[in-house]
């Protein structure tokens, strides 16, 4: 009983996806462009033109599976990030990756020890149809809610913020495979969703598929240790992640005008996806941060009070979880994907898209900064349970019946 894994890139949950059919003793292999080893790693950092690319590396890098059977495209994957790394990546680079997994996992998914396969939205048809042909399961990965609900938000967001676009509008979708993503469902034996709001997504359009939650664990230990904060005079608001209509910038900025709060400050952090005559005209007290590292961010998540995410679409957002292991408590949405992990113990949950409820939100821990040190305490609390062994045991115990 053997899962054939793959991941057209490599990131956090799929690497603990793989981690938790390579404890299981089920993993048949891990399809995966290129998983640099620990010498790949020293060899990069010591060479000086090649560092920045070894930084953005490093998280490509996951020692518990380094023992794993995988198979690999090195070569491609290199050519992928050299483009990547000269400026020249576009949408048909992202589907050279997705194409690579596909026919991979298609030719590998024929050997009589795999029983299932297991992959990712955009990266799964060939190798569905090849395991529907040998009468093996199609397991189906839905890191974020399912797209043409997306499409739909997507489209009412751009009519209502419509002088927030950046030049030229909203980028074409052209490049989107609605189709492929329509007959990658319909194959699915099983969708593993990280979030109930993930979980309303699927079922709108596939109220039959068989779904199972595997929910994405934090790790607190990347984080800087708790720290013991106290009611300040200035209290600060963070966000972190990209600056763009889907998490809510717009609505954001609205209610923090309208909110008027006195001695407090939000700073966002992320790239700016959105027009820049908006930026260069951002409310009192909001500052713009830009991108940065994980290793930076950690250091701005220890300075802030109240950690802010308005989204209208995600999965399971990962910030939310590293927020709450620095014990900040959170002002949210349903469609944040965290709805279980947050309650007025640790933070808010407002309405999605509801401009009153969010300054509400953004007034009560204002107007209740005294219980922001014990809100960050159960915050960091739930993160600590909320743990990436809790997810792989949850990926086996979904995927059992189907190997």
């Amino acid at each position: 009983m053997n899962v054939l894994f793959g991941h057209p890139t490599g990131n956090p949950n799929s690497y603990q996806a793989a981690l938790a059919h390579f404890e299981a003793n089920r993993l048949a292999a891990f399809c995966v462009p290129w998983m640099p080893s620990a010498l790949t790693m020293r060899m990069l950092a010591h060479a000086g033109p090649m560092r920045p690319m070894a930084q953005r590396l490093g998280r490509r890098h996951f020692p518990p599976l380094a023992s794993a059977p995988k198979v690999q495209g090195r070569i491609a994957e290199w050519r992928r990030l050299a483009a990547r790394f000269l400026g020249r990546t576009d949408e048909r680079s992202f589907h050279d990756a997705n194409d690579w997994l596909m026919q991979t996992m298609r030719r590998e998914c024929r050997h009589p020890s795999v029983t299932a396969v297991h992959a990712y939205e955009d990266c799964s048809h060939l190798a569905f149809l090849e395991a529907r042909r040998f009468d093996k399961a199609c397991i189906y990965d839905m890191p974020i809610g399912y797209y043409p609900a997306w499409e739909r938000m997507r489209t009412e967001l751009a009519r209502k913020y419509a002088d927030w676009l950046p030049g030229g509008g909203l980028p074409p979708d052209s490049h989107v495979r609605r189709e492929q993503k329509r007959r990658e469902m319909e194959l699915a034996d099983l969708v593993l969703v990280p979030s109930n709001f993930v979980a309303e997504t699927v079922r709108e359009f596939f109220p039959d598929k068989v779904l199972a939650f595997a929910r994405y664990g934090t790790g607190p230990a990347v984080w800087s240790p708790p720290v013991q904060r106290s009611p300040r005079e200035t209290i600060t608001f963070l966000f972190a992640g990209q600056c763009s209509l889907r998490k809510g910038i717009p609505l954001l900025l609205e209610a923090w005008e309208a909110a008027g709060l006195k001695h407090a400050r939000l700073q966002l952090a992320g790239p700016w996806q959105l027009a820049q005559a908006k930026l260069k005209n951002l409310p009192r007290s909001v500052e713009w941060l830009g991108p940065m590292s994980s290793d930076r961010l950690g250091g701005y998540y220890d300075q802030a009070d109240v950690f802010v995410l308005p989204s209208y679409f995600e999965g399971r957002a990962l910030a939310i979880g590293e927020a709450m292991s620095s014990g900040l408590p959170v002002l949210s949405t349903p469609a944040s994907g965290a709805d279980d992990l947050l309650d007025e113990s640790c933070g808010r949950i407002v309405q999605t898209g509801n401009l009153e409820a969010l300054v509400e939100g953004l007034r009560w821990f204002d107007n209740h900064r005294e219980r922001l040190p014990a809100l960050g305490r159960v915050a960091r609390a739930r993160a600590e349970r909320n743990s990436w062994k809790n997810y792989r045991e949850q990926v086996t115990q979904a995927v059992a019946p189907f190997v």
